[in-house]
């Protein structure tokens, strides 16, 4: 039942996004993470929730910042982002990490910002699919430069974020662990 709350979230984003008309904006992907992890939590299925959780902490620091930038906070924003964390940390502790997940991270990444690229209107740049992220254009004004640079940068952050989870919830070694897996690769 946890994973009605990472949905809700989603939900939360959705209605917010759709009542100032720019609703394309719920496919940042820090949004999207939220809804892998209901779907996964909903589900049981714990490579989903594995994904999940790399992308909602990955999420953090450029939302952070985006905010700083930005200067619009809203009590959705901060309830699904927080919130997010919160039920992403909570699932992680129960599912535990596993190694050589980022890869796949990386890849749901890249295929959302694709999406994003293919379907979204290039003012909003959802994650930054169109055009070089307005605190970056001093440093790097093609775009080309700037995406190979920022998927060597997500790819080692999410990289980094697997290793420190697989620090903090190693993952078990008994027979549940095992049976888990198994269900998980069927």
């Amino acid at each position: 039942m946890l994973g009605v709350l990472p949905l809700f979230f989603f939900i939360a984003r959705v209605i917010e996004y759709t009542r100032v008309g720019t609703p394309s904006q719920v496919l940042w992907m820090c949004h999207l993470a939220n809804l892998l992890l209901a779907i996964g939590l909903l589900s049981g299925h714990v490579l989903s929730i594995r994904i999940a959780v790399l992308l909602v902490l990955f999420g953090i620091p450029p939302w952070a910042v985006d905010m700083w930038v930005i200067r619009i906070v809203t009590p959705v924003s901060v309830l699904s982002h927080l919130g997010g964390l919160a039920i992403a940390l909570l699932a992680i502790s129960k599912t535990r990490m596993r190694a050589g997940l980022w890869p796949l991270g990386l890849l749901v990444f890249l295929f959302v910002q694709l999406l994003c690229r293919l379907f979204t209107p290039p003012e909003l740049n959802i994650n930054t699919a169109h055009r070089v992220y307005e605190i970056w254009t001093n440093t790097v004004s093609a775009y080309w430069q700037y995406w190979a640079i920022s998927t060597v940068v997500v790819a080692v952050n999410l990289w980094l974020i697997e290793l420190a989870l697989r620090m903090l919830f190693p993952p078990r070694f008994d027979g549940e662990a095992s049976r888990e897996d198994a269900k998980t690769r069927n």
